[in-house]
């Protein structure tokens, strides 16, 4: 399924100035996160295309990607080929295709502020993770006043060139303390909160125990 607001094109603008202002730290933030995964089974939820997997050294990893829109998952597949050990298109609001403690590592970048009830999803990743695995998830950082007279303005006018509004775009808006609990809620430990990219971007790290 796809999204109400389909953004699909800008998926290949993220790694472009100005996008890449926001996007690229998030790339070297997740090459640090695959460094540092248990194990090499990895899973990208909410992957769109993936683009960033050209620009990591994921040679000793298995990846795994999977999102709501169809053509996200055929795009990953035509562009990554025989580098992902899988691309699953998933239906939003039921568990993910996945047992339990499939991965050594799950990421999902800008995923959860889409999300209107974010905790039942997060609760799936942590879910398929294995004990001990780890999960990295990044989210715009709502606590920053900056960003927010960014989406309000700037980025504003540029989605009503494309057709859309932005408002209503992220039904949770996070700051690192509740991004945090809800890692906690979850059922995930040892959480770490990063800021990124002028403090726009939150980075939560955490272990499922």
């Amino acid at each position: 399924m796809r999204e109400a607001i389909d953004y699909f094109e800008n998926h290949r603008n993220k790694l472009r100035f100005p996008w890449s202002l926001y996007h690229r730290p998030i790339v070297s933030a997740l090459t640090a996160a695959l460094g540092a995964s248990p194990g090499p089974d990895v899973l990208n939820v909410g992957a769109g295309p993936f683009f960033e997997l050209s620009l990591l050294d994921a040679r000793a990893r298995r990846i795994t990607v999977c999102d709501i829109d169809e053509r996200a998952v055929e795009l990953a597949k035509q562009t990554h080929g025989a580098a992902l050990a899988g691309a699953d298109a998933v239906a939003p609001g039921v568990p993910l295709p996945y047992p339990d403690g499939s991965f050594d590592l799950v990421v999902a970048m800008d995923v959860i502020e889409h999300l209107p009830e974010p905790l039942p999803w997060l609760k799936e990743l942590v879910r398929v993770t294995r004990r001990g695995g780890h999960l990295f998830l990044t989210t715009p950082n709502y606590a920053s006043k900056s960003l927010v007279t960014l989406e309000k303005t700037a980025l504003e006018l540029v989605a009503r060139k494309q057709g859309f509004s932005r408002n209503g775009l992220h039904p949770s808006k996070l700051d690192p303390d509740s991004f945090r609990q809800l890692f906690l809620e979850a059922g995930a430990s040892r959480v770490e909160i990063e800021l990124l990219s002028f403090g726009w971007v939150l980075a939560g790290r955490a272990v499922r125990s």
